[in-house]
């Protein structure tokens, strides 16, 4: 609404977004709120170590890189972040055996060692 308040009217736009005019000033007066700034400078801090890491840290191993980076953050705040964002870790593939070993061919001496 902010943004496009210098296109359509405020009343116009609150009716269409189901708020009140009065909401929308008094939220204009108040600005950013402290704790959603906390948590956007942590959402970029975890997305940049979730990156740093290759996408293969849990919350609570990223809790621990970032503390020890000198970040205050807790691992719950972590675990919400990660899920909020869809940051989700690698899976490395489960070794498949390749080589058939029950087989009825006869088998040949090892020549090389």
């Amino acid at each position: 609404m902010k943004q496009q308040r210098h296109l359509f009217p405020i009343s116009f736009m609150a009716r269409l977004l189901h708020v009140s005019v009065s909401r929308f000033y008094d939220w204009l007066k108040r600005g950013m709120n402290k704790r959603l700034v906390q948590r956007n400078q942590q959402t970029i801090l975890v997305k940049i170590a979730h990156e740093e890491t290759k996408q293969s840290y849990g919350y609570i191993r990223l809790t621990k890189h970032l503390q020890a980076q000198g970040i205050k953050i807790s691992t719950y705040a972590v675990r919400q972040i990660k899920k909020l964002n869809q940051l989700y870790c690698k899976r490395h593939k489960r070794f498949k055996r390749t080589t058939k070993s029950d087989h009825n061919r006869a088998i040949y001496a090892n020549l090389l060692g």
